[in-house]
C-alpha cells in the first residue's frame, strides 16, 4: 500500500466531517504510527500513551472544523491536537510535580566517551524508554522544549509553570538522560 498524497487525507478529512466511518478509519490507521509514537514520548507506559492517543483523536474528530487547509498540512494540526491532548491528560491524571525524585539528580562527572556516539548506536526505542522514565512534568516539558520547539515562556503558560521551572524541568530532563545514556554505554 502505498502513502496517499495530501489530496487523498484531504479527501478523507472532508468524509469525517461529513460524520463517513469508513473516512474516519482511513484517517485513524493512516496517522495512528506516528502518534502513537509521539503519545509514547509524553507518557510513562503503553497504558498511558494508548489513552493519550484515544482522547487526542476524540479530540481531532471533534475539532475537524478547527482545521484550515491554508494554515499548514493536517499532520502538523494533528500533531499539535495530539500534543494538547497529552497535556491535558497530565494536568488531570498528574496535577502535582514530584520535586522529591528530581531533588537528587546532579550532574556526573566528566564523562569519557562522547554522548552523541552512544545515542548513535541506540534504537528509538531504548531512547523512548529513557524519557519514559522521567517524572511525568519534567518528561512533558523536555518534550515540549526538544521535539516541539516551544519556547520557556509558550512552555510556562501551557503548563501553568515559571520560564524558569520549565528551563529547570529541561537541564534536569538533560541531565538524567545523560546518565542513563552513560550507564547505557557502560552494559
Amino acid at each position: 500500500m502505498s502513502a496517499p498524497k495530501d489530496s487523498e487525507v484531504l479527501q478523507w478529512v472532508e468524509g469525517c466531517r461529513k460524520g463517513n466511518r469508513r473516512a474516519q478509519h482511513k484517517l485513524f490507521r493512516h496517522f495512528y504510527p506516528v502518534m502513537y509514537r509521539l503519545c509514547m514520548r509524553y507518557a510513562s507506559s503503553t497504558d498511558e500513551a494508548d489513552d493519550m492517543l484515544n482522547e487526542g483523536f476524540l479530540k481531532v474528530f471533534s475539532n475537524l472544523d478547527k482545521y484550515k487547509e491554508d494554515a499548514g498540512s493536517f499532520e502538523s494540526w494533528m500533531k499539535r491536537v495530539m500534543v494538547h491532548a497529552a497535556i491535558d491528560y497530565r494536568r488531570k491524571y498528574d496535577p502535582k510535580v514530584d520535586m522529591a525524585d528530581l531533588a537528587d539528580w546532579s550532574e556526573s562527572g566528566a564523562i569519557g566517551y562522547d554522548v552523541n556516539v552512544a545515542v548513535g548506536k541506540m534504537s528509538a526505542d531504548e531512547l523512548v524508554a529513557m524519557i519514559q522514565k522521567l517524572p511525568p512534568m519534567t518528561r512533558t516539558v523536555f518534550n515540549l522544549f526538544v521535539f516541539e520547539n516551544c519556547s520557556h515562556a509558550e512552555i510556562a503558560q501551557q503548563m501553568g509553570i515559571t520560564e524558569g521551572t520549565s528551563a529547570w524541568h529541561v537541564n534536569a530532563a538533560r541531565t538524567r538522560l545523560k546518565n542513563e545514556i552513560e550507564k547505557w554505554n557502560e552494559l
